[in-house]
């Protein structure tokens, strides 16, 4: 995206035309009312220029997605852009866009100078009414109802329904209770003292109040309720306060928000984004790192280095020629990794130009799988199972980091070549144990076994949710194809099997409700992993050895879908010991699954 700086640009004016047009003069005579610099080194950019015929109001309720990302392309080019100038710049945002939409912008630009405006009903004019650095009123906006005074147990979902031009609570909750029906842990409400009304913000130091005790209460939440999964938001207010709630957000230290918008036609209010740590792009992430958070980053990029290192040393061994043929060639030999972390998007392997370079997310995302692991061996292997499975991509002249974009289009493709991928990384990671960890690679069959569940694990961090809620269809059918291959090498008929192979195993679940993945510029089906108690028509099929197999069971599928979506919430044994027992019962009743390669059977 262009963003007309220069080196003398002084602050930046950002309007936002979802609903309807922003002119550049009426904000400028704005600026110049607040006691604002209007026109000189003050540079203009539209985000979202207003085009009536592809209005956000009027798509599905899982077809937002592009707007969310909007935003955080904009915000990643704007730091980009301020970093090339030395340029640390204050904006001015005019927004006439979906709440949602404001709130989300206005989290997209952390720890800068945001001043927020809001226009008249009645003549359309302008005036500031939010600034991130505005003293608060010292009396409280919200009247705060519903909000746990203890810490409270169990499972579930949190309704915070904020209520300032119109009241919405029974909308809003009967909406919230049809999706989650006994899974509300509380609801909380956010009312001004004195009421809704349209009148019921009146300055910027109200604002500030507001988003004050928005904050207090999305810590509280976190604190009190650490068994929610997410927080279920609904508002009603104007678009500067709901861009001031915004700035309220840590994503890294409150719950994952889901954020509703209220459909006037359905009379309903629709799921369309969630917040959460994944979300953050690389560059706004970077912008919010501490000092001391660079430093772990980058002491982690030196531990990927060291893994990187050690494999490719190995590698180069006159008796690993046969593997590293099996690679395609010295592509990975010949590699190096940047010592510097990424802070935006880059391709990840540049095998031409022999370089790797890891963004500041995924080395955060290996540091919490370390602390999850438990285990510098396990979190290593980890490591060079994806280095070896990025590099298989060159040979197969499949998704590199070249032509990965879009590649999910053709997810059953993509699936068989991800396959393959895999099951070379895995073939490597059990002669790096047989030379360097004989111990661990005895019998085969259990080092398969733990290295499946090591590939699982780094499999996850590249997920865009956390908790996962919904996979896209290839991804789950990736997890379950090495979940069937786990639980097989794990029973005690193959535990001692002296020859274990990965002989390709095709399966699916059919019943799932699927809807376009917000999370992809292209058509991507997207399976959710909750609400489906209510669900009887699931059923897994898998297809191995000539032999077709049915699990007609709803009840045994959603289980095995709720182990997936908890994975990381219990200790990984403990989520590894679930997902066995499900899979026992399926070799219970198809014991020919267990049998040796070579063996057909009648279905």
């Amino acid at each position: 995206m262009d963003i007309p700086l220069t080196p003398r640009t002084q602050a930046l004016i950002l309007r936002y035309e979802h609903d309807r047009p922003v002119a550049e003069n009426t904000a400028r005579d704005a600026l110049r009312r607040s006691g604002f610099e209007g026109d000189r080194d003050v540079a203009a950019v539209v985000l979202h220029p207003y085009d009536k015929d592809a209005l956000v109001r009027a798509q599905r309720e899982q077809d937002w997605g592009w707007a969310f990302d909007e935003n955080e392309r904009f915000a990643e080019a704007l730091v980009a852009r301020e970093r090339e100038l030395g340029l640390d710049l204050p904006i001015h945002l005019f927004g006439c866009a979906p709440l949602v939409l404001m709130l989300h912008l206005a989290w997209c630009l952390p720890r800068r100078p945001l001043y927020v405006y809001q226009q008249s009903r009645e003549d359309g004019s302008w005036s500031l009414m939010a600034g991130r650095s505005h003293p608060a009123t010292p009396e409280p906006f919200f009247i705060v109802e519903g909000l746990p005074s203890t810490r409270q147990g169990g499972r579930g979902h949190v309704a915070l329904i904020v209520e300032v031009t119109n009241s919405i609570r029974d909308t809003a909750l009967a909406e919230f209770q049809a999706r989650h029906p006994s899974e509300l842990l509380a609801t909380v409400y956010l009312r001004p003292v004195q009421g809704p009304s349209v009148q019921a913000v009146q300055n910027p130091a109200e604002v500030s109040r507001a988003a004050e005790q928005f904050r207090a209460v999305l810590d509280t939440l976190h604190d009190r309720l650490e068994g929610a999964e997410s927080v279920l938001l609904a508002m009603d207010c104007p678009g500067s306060l709901a861009a001031a709630l915004g700035t309220a957000i840590n994503a890294q230290t409150q719950h994952p928000l889901w954020l509703h918008h209220f459909n006037p036609d359905q009379r309903k209010y629709l799921a369309v984004h969630q917040i959460s740590p994944r979300r953050r792009l690389a560059a706004a992430r970077e912008e919010a790192l501490t000092p001391t958070q660079w430093q772990e980053i980058q002491e982690e990029l030196k531990k990927v280095s060291a893994v990187h290192r050690q494999l490719v040393e190995w590698l180069g061994q006159p008796e690993q020629q046969p593997l590293v043929e099996r690679l395609g060639g010295r592509i990975l030999l010949d590699s190096q990794i940047d010592t510097t972390p990424a802070m935006e998007r880059t391709p990840l392997f540049r095998y031409q130009a022999g370089s790797w370079k890891f963004p500041v997310d995924l080395l955060d995302s290996f540091r919490t799988l370390r602390q999850r692991l438990g285990s510098k061996e396990d979190w290593e292997e980890c490591i060079r199972l994806l280095l070896v499975h990025e590099a298989y991509h060159v040979q197969q002249r499949g998704p590199t980091s070249y032509s990965y974009s879009g590649s999910g289009r053709t997810g059953w493709v993509l699936e068989a070549v991800d396959y393959d991928a895999d099951a070379v990384s895995v073939e490597v990671a059990l002669a790096w144990r047989q030379r360097h960890r004989a111990e661990t690679a005895r019998p085969p069959s259990q080092a398969l076994e733990a290295i499946i569940w090591n590939a699982l694990e780094s499999v996850r961090i590249f997920e865009p949710e956390r908790p996962i809620q919904s996979l896209p269809e290839r991804r789950l059918r990736r997890y379950l194809i090495w979940l069937f291959h786990a639980c097989r090498f794990s029973t005690a008929s193959l535990s001692r099997e002296a020859h274990p192979d990965l002989e390709r195993v095709f399966i699916e679940i059919a019943g799932l409700p699927t809807f376009p993945d917000p999370h992809e510029s292209y058509n991507q089906q997207r399976v959710k992993l909750e609400g489906l108690d209510k669900n009887d028509t699931l059923i897994l099929a898998l297809y191995y050895r000539r032999e077709l197999v049915r699990m007609e069971n709803p009840g045994w599928v959603r289980h095995l879908l709720l182990a997936l979506r908890r994975w990381d919430e219990r200790p990984r044994e403990q989520s590894q010991d679930e997902v066995r027992k499900l899979f026992e019962a399926l070799f219970d009743q198809h014991r020919s699954l267990l049998g040796s390669p070579g063996r057909s059977h009648s279905t």
